[in-house]
């Protein structure tokens, strides 16, 4: 059963890359500190800060509480975004991202287990 629902859309040119250390888990820092393009950085960054808002509106609606630096969202080996932290026992997070030009949207649909 669903039981929590968020969403977030960003302007991507609103983010600064001083916003790093406050949005990425020391996981996600890593990669962010390896893209050679400035360009690159700011929608990494931009992407993370979307779903990581859409998580943070999503688990309100379960007993959890989270920041963003606790939340780690990596890519697996074809490219799409999973959540690496945090694991729960009782729910299970599904996350989706997307770019398009000057916007990234991010989503979050949390269920029961």
């Amino acid at each position: 059963m669903i039981i929590g629902i968020g969403t977030d859309i960003l302007k991507i040119s609103r983010i600064k890359l001083e916003h790093s250390k406050r949005v990425l888990s020391s996981e996600e820092l890593d990669v962010f500190n390896n893209l050679k393009l400035e360009s690159k950085k700011i929608e990494y960054l931009a992407g993370r800060f979307s779903v990581k808002e859409a998580i943070i509106k999503a688990i309100g609606h379960t007993k959890y509480k989270i920041g963003m630096r606790e939340i780690a969202i990596l890519n697996d080996e074809t490219g799409m975004p999973y959540i690496k932290k945090p694991i729960y026992d009782d729910i299970k997070i599904f996350i989706s991202l997307s770019h398009e030009q000057d916007n990234c949207v991010g989503l979050c649909v949390i269920e029961n287990v």
